[in-house]
């Protein structure tokens, strides 16, 4: 089996019926996507940190940290589950905005908007973690998967909790 190129990404529409080779490679990319996501989402949940007013400050400023704090760490665990495969992480902005299906927010929406986007971009990536752990066992890659469902685990928890704190309005 070789190693991708170190210098590349390969892009690829998964099968079920692959080489492992492929597979692999299948996998690496949807990495590079999600890390891609991941960078955007990131970096949106600080911009609501550093942005949030109203009544709400005191909740959304630390439930924000608290988020953009996990999403560092996943961003890390991403990355390095991509370098592990030989091949590049993502990582210039130009690229990660190219590569990325989320999108960057540059107004200053209100509070409540701004749980609403953050809900609808979880929700976003929960499907794209979903979808890219049923690769990864497919080309049974258990360190992915690993890494996956813990993702996917702290994705539903955030976004639950965020559901019941807008029901609390």
């Amino acid at each position: 089996m070789s190693a991708p190129d170190p210098n590349t990404t390969t892009a690829s529409a998964p099968s079920t019926d692959v080489a492992p080779e492929r597979a692999e490679a299948d996998v690496t990319t949807g990495l590079n996507d999600l890390l891609a996501d991941a960078t955007v989402f990131y970096q949106k949940v600080r911009h609501y940190h550093w942005n949030v007013t109203g009544p709400h400050f005191f909740t959304l400023h630390e439930e924000f940290e608290t988020l953009y704090t996990f999403w560092n760490d996943a961003i890390d665990a991403i990355a390095e589950q991509v370098r592990s495969r030989g091949d590049r992480p993502v990582h210039t902005l130009a690229d990660v905005l190219d590569l990325a299906s989320l999108e960057e927010d540059p107004s200053t929406p209100a509070a409540e908007e701004m749980v609403e986007f953050v809900i609808a971009d979880l929700a976003a990536l929960d499907e794209q973690v979903q979808h890219l752990a049923e690769r990864a066992e497919e080309a049974d890659d258990a360190g992915a998967v690993s890494v996956l469902e813990d993702l996917s685990e702290q994705i539903e928890e955030d976004r639950w909790m965020l559901r019941a704190w807008l029901n609390d309005l």
